[in-house]
């Protein structure tokens, strides 16, 4: 993966287009859902003039990713299905246009204290290429109780959902809270070339420490298994 790093991917892929959006939104719809909050930019535009704007965050599922791109990747695991190779098969579903895209690889990239606030998917793996990120994930049997899932990750008393930073500054420190992730959670720190995996509807978030760029992959098209 060192094709991925920030410099290799201006120097060997700057024309490739990629959706950038406030990272606070993207935690409240997904990058599936965020299409009026995404701009095209080049992977060379972004990282040179506007990586380090604030809230600007890159997270796309579907880029068009060049062979040489998705070959880089390797060898990690692959999605499990591209959408590319089971077009007509996918189609026949009749699938959602944002679930035909779930299996394609994701390329976030990202400057310090950038990532997305608590949100729930399938289960997924995440590769940090170049960086470092932290994660909070909190179990799925604890959050199936809805007024406790709310009161860990939101404020009560000013129910918005803060970006990732912010919840782990005002938030986190709480006892309860801090109790309540140390026992039913994982309170992590992810370097380059560590894989992690995500369980299936494990609430989530995570915040990078300084520039980091990431790949990764979430399980779907279940509708297609056998």
């Amino acid at each position: 993966l060192v094709h991925w790093t920030k410099e290799e991917l201006v120097r060997r892929y700057p024309d490739v287009m990629v959706g950038m959006g406030e990272s606070k939104k993207l935690g409240q719809t997904g990058p599936d859902d965020a299409d009026d909050t995404f701009r095209k930019v080049s992977i060379k535009d972004f990282v040179l003039n506007h990586m380090h704007e604030s809230n600007k965050y890159v997270f796309d599922r579907k880029l068009n990713m060049p062979e040489s791109l998705l070959e880089d990747c390797q060898p990690y695991p692959m999605p499990t299905r591209m959408y590319k190779e089971s077009k007509d098969e996918v189609e026949k579903k009749g699938l959602p246009d944002r679930l035909m895209w779930k299996d394609h690889l994701a390329l976030t990239i990202g400057s310090d204290q950038q990532g997305l606030t608590f949100h729930r998917h399938n289960a997924a793996w995440n590769v940090v290429v170049f960086g470092t990120k932290r994660w909070i994930l909190y179990d799925a049997q604890r959050i199936e109780n809805i007024d406790r899932l709310k009161r860990m990750t939101r404020d009560i008393v000013n129910p918005i959902q803060l970006s990732s930073p912010d919840w782990i500054r005002q938030l986190y420190p709480m006892e309860e809270r801090q109790r309540e992730i140390r026992s039913y959670g994982h309170d992590c720190i992810q370097r380059a070339g560590d894989l992690l995996y995500v369980p299936r509807g494990w609430a989530h978030m995570v915040v990078n420490i300084g520039d980091t760029v990431a790949v990764v992959s979430e399980r779907g098209l279940d509708a297609m298994e056998p």
